[in-house]
């Protein structure tokens, strides 16, 4: 079985499941894409991702095909890719004797492949696109982080914390005033953060 020519890789996965009313696995499909873009980094996440917005209620591209084909992907034709999952599966704290720095580390790297697909898959071929896109999700991250912040700044200053706790500077104002993580591995929390101006936030970076 094999997909026409198309443009796009999503053309021509799409044209493939069409031909075969949904009964194809990731093996058939990985072939007839890798033929058609043979520098393409297809992958079995590309697939499942493809396979889950034409089968789940809210799919992107559920309205593109019939019942009868969402019904037979859903039951799958073999190949490694049964889950069709649409995002990363996140594994419960008691899986085994991980450790919590290599099990975050596991997980976070399945959620950025993930993040790195969906905008694969937005901008197609728009380099331009591509990095805008990573550019916003970037910045939107930064400014979730920042949010954290401000709640525990504003805490400690409220607490009575007005002076510099690296050179003992008094603050007139929050203005300037930066928020330091006594341990670096920890959260932004009132217990693990003090206040400091931002030479000796710079000088604790810098050790």
């Amino acid at each position: 079985m094999e997909a026409k020519a198309h443009r796009t890789i999503k053309d021509t996965v799409f044209d493939l499941i069409r031909q075969t009313n949904g009964s194809v696995d990731y093996q058939t499909v990985t072939e007839v894409v890798l033929k058609h873009f043979p520098r393409s980094a297809w992958k079995e996440s590309h697939w499942g991702y493809y396979r889950s917005q034409i089968t789940s209620e809210r799919g992107r591209y559920r309205d593109e095909f019939p019942e009868e084909i969402r019904a037979n992907l859903r039951r799958g034709t073999g190949g490694p890719t049964e889950r069709s999952e649409t995002a990363p599966r996140i594994v419960s704290e008691g899986d085994g004797g991980e450790r919590r720095e290599e099990k975050i580390k596991r997980i976070g790297d399945r959620i950025l492949e993930h993040a790195r697909l969906v905008i694969e898959l937005a901008a197609k071929d728009d380099a331009q696109m591509r990095f805008k896109l990573n550019r916003w999700v970037y910045a939107r991250l930064l400014q979730d982080e920042i949010r954290e912040k401000r709640p525990v700044k504003q805490a400690l200053w409220d607490s009575g914390a007005r002076t510099c706790q690296g050179c003992g500077r008094e603050f007139s104002s929050l203005k300037g005033v930066e928020l330091h993580r006594k341990d670096a591995t920890g959260i932004y929390s009132v217990e693990n953060c003090q206040l400091l101006c931002r030479e000796c936030h710079q000088r604790g970076a810098e050790k």
